[in-house]
């Protein structure tokens, strides 16, 4: 279960603490960090920066994202989602990008993400896979591979250890290294092909209570212990796990005529697997890992037993409880809840599925019963008494028949859509701030209009972005101009098919029937077309809205606008939010004002380009940019806490100026809340 996963697992592999981004509708000053000498913040002037003419003041990177989904035999197990997130999701980490493998076992698409990041979470809610890990961005590239063949363990043995638990002496059934991974396991592994894994999925399915979607397992005639007739051999093979604990799996025995009425009755517990927990999740296991119980007497009945967050510190413990096969053995008193285990009668491949729920059902347990899941193997399986034991289900819920099944669909009741991706994530925002005198220079207080963003880039079941949902926050303006804003979209306007959200009160804007701003030939959106009419101006001496300090405060202005696309696009041909954003000059539809290097839309008075200090020059793709590289815009990637007006944003972000003048190779985190960053001084406070 992914949610507990990140609850409890410390995860090996490479860390980087990321700080957190959350959604602010408000401008608050963080008052932990100090004044920084006043003398050198008066010094450091936004226009006596010295900046290589290939920099673009981006705070982003953009890189190549490639996952693969792999059985572990290394064949593609396609159709398997996969999410990327900024961290751990344990460690504030949000979700960026989902989707699908093809029939390749790929999911590859191109993003972007804030500068100085070295690594994401990558990882599938899919049984079969390791739930999460830490993945390196290195060369502007992520790449990596969920599954694949089992990878060479370098055993340091730990000795076999006899422990002795309240009632039951535990025995490994062998020695053991520091991750609990066995050294008597089985080779070859079993083969865990794409098949067996997709009706795992569809039998066990992650997120979803399995007595809801499956009853019949949960009949008080079924069967949960191995019960045997003849003489055979057994074996335990390893699936998957999606537990945040290190769950110890174990197994007792009894005369079938006399099984034990208590936990007390049992005195032996044998060790199979001493750490049930993935390489790169807190253990060391493969899917396929498989271990040789021993060979069995007729008239024996095997027990399973689950000892939740057993492993600690690299030996076997009580843990948090000890669950049975026996419902009645288990220390839950609902009657309706002590069962722990399924076991399910695989007739077509000639074994039994095993699985566990590893939080007390009487708790937080979200039902699912995959937080464990094993198969085992009998010699001959004739021996084994298979009368009450259900089948698996080979067929996976897919409401809406787009081939996704449910509980990996984002939208499992509409056929369209399928999956969420998110910029800048789930949970944060970016911030746009805006001069507003083009083609002439500001004041470089970058208020004149300031837009927090979100987006979420929806995409079908073949990762095809078919909608669009953006929110728009307007925090302030510091001008006395009407400013309007819009965004262009690389697609033509015939491939919208409509927008709701905007908000327009001037009648200088025409759209087409379906939202687009008329006469362009690229999807256009005016979002709003009049700062003051979003935001009341509050009076005063206060120069627009929310940037003069003890001014009355207005709460900012949202807006929720939802794009439909006409037809699918790719994630990588319609780019990264929030694409071509700009402002609009005083209800002057002519005059805009974009990002470095962003071309302006069709509507523009060209002449003004390269003129007073504009040095856009479009033969060479050059746009909205001084004669020294300074734009008139910038796009901050996290949340950005605006100057107060007349006060440079080099004055009020001590690192701005180095971060410029190093082409971004130095303090590219130079808006975030850090020690010696910022004279608060500065920066606006509600």
């Amino acid at each position: 279960m992914m949610n507990k996963k990140h609850s409890f697992r410390r995860f090996s592999g490479i860390f980087l603490i990321l700080t957190t981004i959350f959604v602010v509708f408000s401008c608050k000053k963080i008052d932990d960090n100090p004044i920084v000498d006043q003398s050198q913040a008066a010094d450091l002037h936004f226009a006596d920066m010295q900046v290589s003419q290939d920099f673009t003041f981006k705070t982003t990177q953009d890189i190549s994202v490639t996952i693969r989904t792999l059985d572990n035999t290394g064949a593609p197990v396609p159709n398997t989602r996969v999410n990327v997130y900024t961290d751990l999701p344990d460690n504030g980490g949000s979700l960026i990008l989902s989707g699908t493998s093809d029939n390749n076992g790929l999911f590859s698409t191109d993003y972007k993400i804030a500068a100085g990041i070295d690594s994401l979470a990558v990882g599938t809610t899919a049984i079969g896979f390791s739930n999460m890990q830490k993945v390196r961005v290195s060369g502007g590239t992520l790449d990596f591979t969920l599954g694949g063949k089992d990878p060479s363990q370098g055993f340091k043995s730990g000795g076999e250890f006899i422990f002795k638990s309240t009632n039951a002496t535990f025995y490994p059934l062998g020695s053991y290294n520091s991750n609990g991974v066995p050294n008597y396991l089985v080779t070859p592994n079993d083969v865990i092909d794409a098949a067996t894994m997709q009706d795992i999925n569809a039998t066990l399915p992650e997120r979803i209570a399995a007595p809801v979607s499956h009853p019949q397992y949960f009949s008080a005639s079924n069967e949960h212990n191995l019960v045997l007739n003849d003489p055979c051999n057994i074996w335990v093979t390893f699936v998957h796990e999606g537990a945040g604990y290190r769950n110890v799996l174990g197994f007792y025995k009894y005369n079938t005529n006399d099984p034990p009425v208590t936990p007390a009755d049992i005195d032996s517990i044998y060790i199979i697997f001493p750490n049930v927990s993935f390489t790169g999740s807190g253990g060391g296991l493969s899917s396929g890992n498989k271990v040789h119980l021993g060979a069995f007497a007729p008239g024996t009945t095997i027990g399973w037993v689950l000892i939740a967050d057993g492993f600690r510190n690299g030996t076997i413990t009580n843990g948090n409880w000890i669950l049975y096969s026996d419902p009645n053995l288990n220390p839950v008193t609902a009657a309706d809840k002590k069962q722990h285990t399924i076991l399910l009668n695989d007739i077509g491949r000639k074994k039994l599925l095993l699985s566990f729920e590893d939080i007390r059902r009487d708790g937080s347990s979200d039902n699912d019963f995959n937080d464990a899941i094993f198969y085992v193997t009998a010699d001959p399986i004739q021996a084994v008494e298979t009368q009450n034991l259900p089948l698996p289900d080979y067929t996976a819920t897919d409401s809406d028949n787009d081939g996704i099944s449910d509980n990996f669909d984002d939208y499992p009741t509409d056929a369209g859509k399928a999956f969420n991706n998110f910029y800048p994530s789930e949970n944060g925002v970016g911030t746009l701030a805006f001069e507003d005198l083009w083609p002439s220079r500001g004041d470089y207080d970058f208020n004149d209009m300031v837009i927090d963003y979100n987006f979420n880039q929806i995409t079908n079941s073949q990762n095809m972005v078919v909608q669009i949902k953006a929110s728009i926050t307007l925090k302030a303006f510091g001008a006395s101009f009407k400013n309007g804003f819009g965004i262009q979209l690389p697609v033509s306007p015939g491939q919208i098919a409509s927008i709701t959200g905007t908000d327009l009160k001037e009648n200088y804007i025409v759209q087409n029937s379906n939202g687009t701003e008329a006469g362009q030939s690229k999807a256009t959106i005016i979002v709003f077309d009049n700062t003051y009419k979003q935001m009341p101006y509050p009076g005063g001496s206060s120069t627009g809205v929310n940037t003069t300090p003890g001014s009355t405060y207005v709460e900012p202005k949202v807006l929720n606008l939802t794009i439909n696309l006409t037809s699918p696009v790719s994630l990588s041909s319609i780019g990264t939010p929030p694409y071509n954003p700009f402002l609009i000059i005083d209800g002057d539809r002519s005059r805009e004002v974009h990002l470095i290097n962003n071309p302006p839309t069709d509507l523009i008075n060209s002449s003004l380009l390269g003129t007073s200090n504009d040095a856009s020059n479009p033969g060479s793709g050059r746009y909205y940019v001084t004669a020294n590289n300074l734009p008139f815009a910038i796009d901050i990637s996290g949340p950005f806490e605006y100057t107060i007006e007349k006060s440079e944003v080099t004055q009020a972000y001590l690192k701005f100026f180095q971060w410029g003048e190093s082409g971004g190779t130095q303090y590219f985190d130079w808006y975030k809340p850090m020690t010696g960053y910022r004279n608060t001084s500065k920066i606006f406070s509600r």
